[in-house]
């Protein structure tokens, strides 16, 4: 059994992360006008796109004259423990599928997802995290082949966008792809469609569903 997982808003509390991340930049001054603003880069024409907060300063800084030393102290202290973030109930659902079965495929700017991972101590008990600005289904696809799985293993993907769901069914079909929606989630408007094998609404329901399929 493989079972790749989507980090942000599965594994991860990324609504609650932003809205603290949002707060420290207003208590240093800058409005949450201007934080929301200049959050993405506006060049980035992509339909999912990636956060970098160091280039979101940059942006800031064209605009406001902001000590961007400063800020960035700030962000960096505050990315230097991620471990809060980390939904309770992702230890038991590593423990009873096994870290040797669990691979993390996260959608993001390569170092502030890097450091969101490792900063979340995650890695202190699942070892396989790819990270991709590019198509997940690419890079579970290439971890697939290279392990060689046997044809009737069987192979799940978990996350919490349609979007990346579907891409995976169409590109890897025997996949069972469960969608997970937290209710603290992000993306509340997104809904069941035929690309989702199953719905789960936290990680002790989609274990449930392994379990059953498996």
């Amino acid at each position: 059994m493989k079972v790749f997982i989507d980090f942000d808003d599965v594994i991860f509390n990324t609504k609650e992360f932003k809205h603290d991340f949002k707060r420290m930049f207003i208590e240093n001054g800058i409005s949450g006008e201007i934080f929301d603003k200049y959050y993405n880069d506006p060049n980035d024409t992509r339909a999912v796109k990636t956060f970098d907060p160091w280039k979101q300063i940059e942006r800031i800084h064209g605009e406001l004259n902001i000590d961007t030393e400063e800020i960035t102290r700030h962000v960096n202290d505050f990315i230097a423990d991620m471990s809060v973030y980390v939904f309770d109930d992702v230890k038991d659902f590593v423990r009873e599928i096994g870290a040797e079965n669990i691979c993390i495929v996260s959608f993001g700017e390569k170092e502030l997802q890097t450091r969101k991972i490792v900063n979340s101590k995650i890695g202190d008990f699942i070892c396989n995290i790819v990270i991709t600005d590019n198509s997940k289904s690419e890079s579970i696809m290439k971890i697939l082949n290279e392990n060689k799985l046997d044809k009737n293993e069987k192979v799940f993907f978990l996350d919490d966008r349609t979007e990346q769901i579907n891409d995976i069914k169409k590109t890897i079909s025997h996949v069972t792809t469960i969608f997970v929606k937290r209710p603290e989630g992000r993306y509340q408007e997104m809904v069941k469609d035929e690309c989702c094998d199953h719905e789960a609404h936290n990680l002790k329901e989609a274990l449930e569903i392994i379990v059953k399929t498996e």
